[in-house]
């Protein structure tokens, strides 16, 4: 090999690794990433992560469509349905769920209309709030009369049991990502943590307060976990069921009502379940998931009085995933320990620029009947090792960076080798 392929090769190696690391490539890595969920699913099937004994250690009530068809809560709006809430929340507590909560806490309340039409629900809200078993969601940041009725939050004991949704879309719209917390610092220094609504969950359930770890690595317990660094941890959303099995509230309702205390001890028992909404419009968002197609049906938990809806199955968007769902999932990731981890920016500039000398090797020193097959080879090598790395070791390796530095490789390299022919004075370097 001449010592000027080797020199030329390595010169469009790191131009290639510092333009695939600008905003654009950098942006498409979240749609990478959702390929490679389903380049997963395809691969090793439904579900990477066999669940652990005894079942999801999350699941879900649903306030959902079935719901508000069947009495009592046809014709009520939701916020009017906290009696019922009561009565499930009081059996899934009495079940042994480890914590609930309920993932958006109304703004609202039929109180307002009727004297003690809450009785129930702040009875509940309050016995459970003592015994730290019970967290209610919120918005943040959010006006006050959109936040929790503040009755909600002196019954379940303020601030203490009251903690933020915090789920953020990227900058393309799709939600992938979690934050962990917001942070604040006294006039002393001192940085405490508000651990969002997943992440006191899995707190709670573990046993340990989270802690920043040099002051940007967050611990629960043990585990690191991935994308503290940012605040913003990458979720692990599986496929098939999508690991998360979702009950309908009234037919749970209906299961109270005949005091099925069996059913509740079940699927409830050691558990953390969150109440929430999952056919509201504005409560269905793009997740990374999108492409895994999985609906409300496939999450659909056992029944214990009603039969489903058959006209409702399938009603729902595939491609759309309920808020509480997303949290969920992001509790389970944490309790798992399974949340995705990612290189750093230096380490994904460093693999683009070793492919792109690859890349720019191949075109320089091999003639193009070989170099045309060897790239795509390459590019599919590259993208089996990826999955195979986000299937086993959750790690995520970059696909648009890597494939963005090959492409500009290429170009440059034939771009240089066929100016060496038509200029002398290169050929003969």
């Amino acid at each position: 090999m001449r010592w000027t392929d080797a020199l030329v090769a390595l010169v469009i190696a790191c131009l290639a690794a510092y333009l695939a690391v600008q905003p654009l490539p950098r942006d498409l890595e979240g749609a990478a990433y959702d390929l490679l969920l389903r380049a997963r699913q395809e691969v090793y099937g439904q579900s990477t992560h066999p669940r652990p004994p005894g079942g999801s250690p999350v699941v879900v009530v649903a306030l959902d469509r079935e719901t508000a068809l069947r009495p009592p809560f046809d014709r009520l709006p939701q916020e009017l349905w906290t009696p019922q809430i009561a009565a499930v929340m009081d059996r899934v507590l009495a079940g042994g769920a480890l914590i609930v909560a309920q993932h958006e806490t109304f703004a609202t309340s039929g109180a307002l209309l009727r004297e003690g039409y809450d009785a129930d629900y702040l009875a509940v809200l309050a016995s459970a709030g003592k015994e730290g078993r019970i967290v209610l969601g919120r918005r943040a940041p959010a006006p006050e009369r959109l936040g929790p009725l503040p009755g909600y939050v002196e019954a379940v004991g303020g601030d203490r049991n009251l903690r933020r949704i915090a789920l953020h879309a990227d900058g393309d719209g799709v939600l992938r990502r979690a934050a962990l917390y917001e942070s604040s610092r006294d006039s002393t220094g001192t940085v405490s943590l508000n651990p969002s609504l997943a992440l006191e969950l899995a707190a709670r359930v573990i046993g340990e307060r989270p802690h920043l770890l040099n002051g940007d690595s967050l611990m629960l317990g043990r585990y690191a976990v991935p994308g503290s660094d940012d605040n913003a941890m990458l979720l692990n959303f599986q496929g098939g069921d999508g690991g998360i099995p979702m009950f309908s509230l009234g037919d749970l309702h209906a299961c109270a009502e005949d005091g099925d205390e069996t059913f509740f001890r079940k699927h409830f028992d050691n558990r953390v379940v969150l109440f929430g909404r999952s056919d509201v419009p504005r409560i269905r968002k793009v997740t990374a998931a999108r492409f895994l197609n999985v609906h409300n049906a496939d999450r659909a938990a056992a029944r214990c009085r009603l039969p489903a809806m058959q006209s409702l199955v399938r009603a729902d968007d595939g491609a759309t995933t309920p808020e509480v769902v997303v949290t969920a999932t992001a509790v389970r990731n944490l309790l798992q320990r399974d949340a995705v981890k990612t290189l750093p920016l230096y380490a994904a500039a460093l693999v683009s620029g070793l492919l792109a000398m690859a890349a720019a090797l191949a075109v320089l020193r091999v003639s193009a009947v070989l170099a045309l097959p060897a790239i795509p080879v390459l590019l599919a090598a590259w993208s089996y090792l990826a999955v195979v790395m986000l299937a086993h070791e959750n790690w995520l390796m970059p696909l648009a960076q890597p494939f963005s530095a090959i492409a500009i490789a290429i170009v440059a390299a034939w771009s240089y080798r066929g100016a060496r022919r038509l200029y002398p004075r290169l050929r003969s370097a």
